[in-house]
């Protein structure tokens, strides 16, 4: 249903301002609501609510939590698609709240500087299936939503993002870090060059 053209446009009607479908059909991406369902739990009064009625509300709430942003959104000169796709890198890389504006900061510091994102999770998404490791290989994927290949964002969302990931894509701590590493007991090590980057990984991953 969500890939179903017909139902797509249908909703691109009924939320013009909010779905633009330059962006959400655009070639590469590969799941044009990818994001924009809102991960919450939701009431339904009926006993077997429509399809569509779940899914037009999670797009709804979605709507609901990014127009309490709509002038900081502006003044950042993002779209919606953007701000969704930073937010769902984060999302898929920030284990604890904490670690999201700061994770954020990495993100808009390369993009800044104009250097790849160098996600794994993009990495993943490319991939199609879930991995607990990713080999060399792995990351020579030729891909539009592979960011060890492409400058930038990848062409879409790659998870449904929560308020808290929004809200760090939006304001990412003031950092100058440009590199971050995940140990094995989930914690986030920051580093602001490469140099530094490589010592954190020889002494806390490649043991």
């Amino acid at each position: 249903k969500l890939e179903d053209p017909n139902y797509i446009e249908k909703l691109i009607g009924r939320f013009p301002q909010f779905l633009n479908e330059e962006e959400i059909l655009a070639e590469n991406v590969k799941k044009p609501l990818e994001g924009y369902l809102f991960p919450a739990t939701y009431e339904f009064v009926e006993e077997k609510p429509s399809l569509e009625n779940i899914i037009e509300t999670a797009i709804s709430q979605t709507k609901k939590v990014l127009d309490q942003y709509s002038t900081v959104i502006e003044n950042k000169k993002m779209t919606i698609h953007e701000l969704l796709t930073l937010a769902s890198l984060i999302e898929k890389e920030a284990p604890k709240g904490e670690d999201r504006e700061k994770i954020s900061s990495v993100f808009h510091n390369r993009m800044e500087k104009g250097m790849m994102l160098q996600t794994d999770p993009t990495v993943i998404y490319a991939l199609g299936e879930h991995k607990s490791k990713l080999y060399f290989s792995d990351y020579e994927i030729d891909d539009p939503y592979n960011t060890y290949k492409i400058y930038g964002l990848p062409p879409g969302p790659i998870a449904n993002s929560g308020k808290e990931s929004i809200e760090a894509a939006l304001y990412p701590a003031p950092t100058n870090y440009y590199y971050f590493l995940a140990t094995e007991n989930g914690e986030i090590i920051y580093s602001e060059t490469f140099e530094e980057h490589n010592e954190n990984y020889r002494k806390h991953i490649a043991k």
